[in-house]
């Protein structure tokens, strides 16, 4: 059921009802007229914007490690853990946060999202040693613990049953299209006195989202009354989510994998700078933006996310041959690379569509979209530890190669495996 709307202007509150917003302004149904009606692709693209500025947080510290380096003294045994602090916090609370946000209202916690993102750019542009830097970098972990729980929960509590799993397929593209934006952000000022440029634009962007938060449409929250400790953990108990989260994280173990070791394997593979190996992934990377957008089309004219799920599967396993293959000319790698992005952008839009399906209720389905996000923040922990040794075997004799074709094969079909079925 959709939640109930204002009969004049769609949106789900009365017209004579205002709403309180960050910092004690109120806005009256005249204002919230403007605002695009709650399920429509202008609204799901707003909240889309979010999982996008969130990505970047991710991305846009990766072009100017070596900046950091020299002006803060980070040495680069310590540019993986800069990278990987942001992700302690959602590996930790993600589905908690979940419960949360499904509690207090998915548009309130993506207002919070917008303020803690324009504050710890601006924490970033202050700081002036490693530690402060460091520290901004674990809280900016805040805005995943919101963002990937909220944002895909607000779009299932909005969008019709119609459009609801093609819109989760258009959600499931942010990743792409966030990492490229960040290292947009940063990259015109890597290597320059103005390294921290990308910070300021960064900055901004979040300070439009503030701007526009309350063309943001509401969700219900969850009955009113004590919350007790037992249902901050509800989506651990329920199978369909569990099995869907799972499935996600067996996903990323495949696609994040591939993507922390291919730019030094195809730069040994065909003898170009590891740079240039990293601008080709990335790209290439953007495939994924089209494909989940296909894979919801497809959902959308009836396929059944299992048996989609099942075709791509095996392309993605039969594609990993040619990937890693040594000895490969340069044009059929590249061919093999485009197909892979092509799959594992299709594979995302599936499983990350399927989410409506098996939660209990979509217009609480943060809980659920906490699980899946804090899954997956886990296995970016262990999934390095997994490619990293088989890149160093591989580089050693180049007969291992076949490791990371059974690794790709291994996770790709345990994904299939614990898939949820209708």
């Amino acid at each position: 059921m959709s939640p109930p709307r204002c009969p004049r202007c769609r949106h789900c509150v009365p017209c004579r009802q205002r709403q309180r917003l960050p910092g004690g302004s109120h806005m009256t149904h005249t204002a919230r007229r403007f605002a695009p009606a709650p399920g429509s692709w202008v609204s799901i693209g707003l909240i889309y914007l979010y999982g996008v500025l969130t990505t970047a947080s991710l991305s846009k510290i990766i072009p100017i490690l070596g900046d950091i380096g020299a002006s803060l003294g980070a040495t680069p045994a310590q540019f993986a853990l800069l990278i990987s602090l942001m992700t302690i916090l959602p590996a930790v609370l993600a589905s908690v946060a979940g419960s949360i946000v499904d509690r207090i209202g998915a548009h309130r916690a993506l207002q919070v999202v917008a303020v803690i993102g324009m504050a710890v750019n601006a924490a970033y542009l202050l700081s002036d040693s490693l530690g402060a830097f460091m520290a901004v970098r674990v809280v900016e972990g805040l805005l995943a613990v919101g963002a990937y729980s909220a944002a895909p929960g607000l779009i299932m509590a909005t969008a019709a049953d119609a459009r609801r799993r093609r819109a989760m397929a258009v959600w499931s593209t942010y990743s792409p299209v966030g990492v490229s934006l960040g290292l947009a952000l940063s990259g015109s000022f890597a290597g320059t006195a103005g390294w921290r440029g990308g910070y300021w634009l960064h900055l901004v962007l979040f300070g439009l989202l503030v701007a526009t938060m309350w063309m943001l449409p509401r969700a219900p929250a969850a009955p009113r009354g004590r919350m007790r400790l037992a249902e901050l953990f509800s989506a651990w108990k329920e199978p369909g989510p569990l099995r869907l989260s799972l499935s996600f994280a067996l996903l990323i173990v495949v696609g994040f994998g591939m993507s922390t070791v291919y730019p030094e394997w195809y730069a040994h593979q065909q003898g170009v700078p590891v740079g240039q190996a990293s601008n080709i992934l990335a790209g290439a990377n953007l495939i994924m933006v089209p494909a989940g957008f296909i894979a919801g089309a497809l959902l959308a004219r009836g396929w059944r996310d299992g048996a989609l799920l099942t075709v791509l599967i095996l392309a993605t396993i039969a594609t990993s041959v040619p990937l890693f293959m040594p000895g490969l000319a340069d044009a059929p790698r590249q061919a093999a690379l485009a197909a892979w992005m092509l799959l594992q952008g299709a594979l995302i839009a599936v499983v990350t569509s399927a989410l409506p399906r098996v939660v209990a209720d979509p217009r609480q389905g943060a809980a659920a979209a906490g699980l899946l996000s804090q899954l997956a923040a886990l296995v970016t922990f262990a999934t390095p530890l997994i490619w990293q040794p088989l890149l160093q075997s591989s580089i050693a004799d180049a007969a291992a190669w076949t490791g990371f074709v059974v690794v790709v094969a291994v996770a790709a079909a345990g994904s299939w495996l614990v898939f949820p079925r209708r």
